[in-house]
């Protein structure tokens, strides 16, 4: 067949949607003419399509072999590298891509939002707003420069996209949902619940269904309308759950905690003892707890002190389990067979890779946050025998709560929290996990409540810098405006991080105690074991 004749079966093959039919066809055109940059980017895009990225990528390198000057074959390559989480790969084809074609649209939009995706909140307002200079009538560059100042919580120029956005686009059911999220931003949470609940969108469209449903309970709760409020967090947490069901799984995560909770029963404290020196570097400060533990608040306010950094919520420890697991193969009791070489290698591997996510500074204390970090504990202990840990510690109903009312990102983990139950059990587990921990193993600890934080901030905070070894600062008082300056932030306390002090969320369980009614027991113990 000649190429002509192939190229227009493939496009026939692809009305029909029969994708891989097309690509076998355009394979096979550009087998008799290899130097087809057309079939060539078409085949980048359709590998991309299905998921095949290594052909993806060869195909879009052959594209910008056969031209230079195709900027989108670049910018493809970019949203490929992105996706494979070769972030610096992803930037360098980005700007490639830019260089040759500095007016392209869809250029410099790409490369907005891989700066946007990398917490660069400057280079990505700029590369939203050239955008949307090169084109005005598109609404997409709008709307995530509208996320992006949401974001970062800079309502002045929240407010200021917003009245843009409604010139151009008018009241359509996007437009809408926007001003139904700034309304909430600026604490009109009657106005908020006006505008969504008559807001009408695609019922496929999952993202905005939790996000409106969530605002709905938040606005319900401040307004102190808590059966409703409830009701919405069980919506919201409803469609996250029915649309995830066959993804993600509680029971599998659960069931790696539940062994290790066997497995560090079986382990004397002795084993654990290490006073070998495997380097110069100083062992991280991790801050852990459950979430909604007061960890982000912790997080804020030392990361204001100048001799503190803090990485936020990164896989650090994550990637350092997976790599330790060839070694220990998911067994506690293993640990103790590890040899220096490689715990030295293990080392190494972290090291590096948090170079690669924080540019710090020399002497500089660095704390590693991510909560549910606690049920690694004791690998951690062993690979950095002078770590420091701090458990940030919260009223178990107040925390279990708060998780229900989270809409986290989709996981095995915080598939526990889609209701009370299920959160309380997950609370249970992990507690009793920690409780073992400290019994089993010598950890250079510092307990820090929530709740201490609020009502006596100078002392909990110097008692904490105390234990790191830095001095108090009297900016540490205002941590908030650190939070202001901080640009894109990704935990899921983001709307929460640069507000003073305030004690709304003590006890606020109390308003939903009767939904707590079967499962009392289940926490109560911990109230009294944490003095609550």
């Amino acid at each position: 067949m000649e190429f002509s004749n192939l190229v227009n079966e493939a496009n026939a093959a692809l009305k029909r949607k029969k994708i891989q039919e097309a690509i076998k066809l355009f394979d096979d055109a550009l087998k008799l003419n290899p130097k087809s940059i057309e079939v060539c980017s078409k085949l980048g895009s359709l590998s991309f399509q299905v998921g095949d990225l290594d052909n993806s990528i060869n195909y879009f390198k052959k594209t910008s072999l056969l031209d230079p000057k195709s900027s989108l074959a670049y910018s493809n390559l970019g949203i490929i590298y992105s996706k494979l989480n070769n972030q610096d790969l992803a930037l360098e084809n980005y700007l490639k891509a830019c260089e040759i074609d500095p007016k392209n649209f869809i250029v410099n939009y790409n490369l907005a939002n891989h700066y946007f995706s990398n917490n660069d909140d400057k280079n990505a307002e700029k590369y939203y707003q050239l955008s949307i200079e090169l084109n005005p009538q598109h609404f997409y560059p709008y709307n995530n420069l509208f996320q992006l100042y949401d974001r970062s919580n800079n309502l002045e120029k929240l407010e200021k996209i917003f009245n843009n956005i409604s010139k151009l686009f008018g009241r359509s059911p996007q437009v809408q949902f926007l001003e139904g999220t700034l309304q909430f931003k600026k604490k009109n949470y009657k106005e908020t619940i006006k505008i969504f609940k008559s807001l009408k969108l695609n019922k496929n469209d999952y993202q905005k269904s939790v996000l409106i449903a969530n605002i709905l309970a938040k606005c319900h709760d401040y307004v102190g309308s808590y059966q409703d409020a409830y009701n919405y967090y069980s919506l919201s947490n409803k469609i996250i759950e029915s649309t995830f069901k066959n993804k993600f799984n509680k029971n599998e995560f659960n069931d790696r905690v539940s062994k290790r909770l066997r497995s560090i029963t079986n382990v004397k404290k002795e084993l654990f003892i290490n006073t070998e020196i495997y380097d110069e570097r100083s062992d991280p400060v991790f801050l852990i707890g459950f979430p909604r533990s007061g960890t982000t608040l912790l997080d804020t306010i030392l990361r204001t002190h100048k001799s503190i950094e803090v990485i936020e919520e990164k896989l650090l420890v994550e990637d350092l389990m997976n790599q330790l697991n060839h070694y220990i193969y998911n067994d506690l009791i293993n640990l103790n067979s590890m040899n220096n070489n490689i715990i030295k290698k293990l080392r190494d591997l972290y090291f590096k890779k948090r170079e690669d996510v924080v540019d710090f500074k020399n002497n500089s204390i660095v704390v590693d946050k991510l909560p549910l970090n606690i049920i690694y504990t004791a690998e951690l202990n062993k690979i950095f025998p002078k770590a420091k840990f701090i458990f940030a510690l919260r009223n178990p109903y107040d925390s279990v709560l708060s998780c229900f009312m989270q809409p986290f990102l989709p996981s095995n983990a915080m598939s526990n929290f889609y209701n009370l139950k299920d959160a309380s059990n997950f609370y249970d587990l992990i507690m009793n996990l920690w409780d073992k921990y400290q019994q089993n193993l010598n950890l250079n600890l510092k307990t820090i409540k929530y709740e201490d934080v609020v009502n006596n901030f100078d002392t909990s905070i110097k008692g904490l810098l105390k234990f790191l070894d830095v001095e108090w600062t009297n900016d540490l008082r205002n941590f908030h405006l650190t939070a202001s300056k901080r640009g894109i932030i990704n935990t899921p306390s983001y709307n929460q991080v640069n507000k003073p002090l305030y004690k709304e969320s003590i006890s606020r369980w109390k308003n939903y105690s009767d939904k707590f009614s079967d499962i009392d027991l289940k926490l109560e113990r911990w109230v009294k074991k944490f003095n609550y």
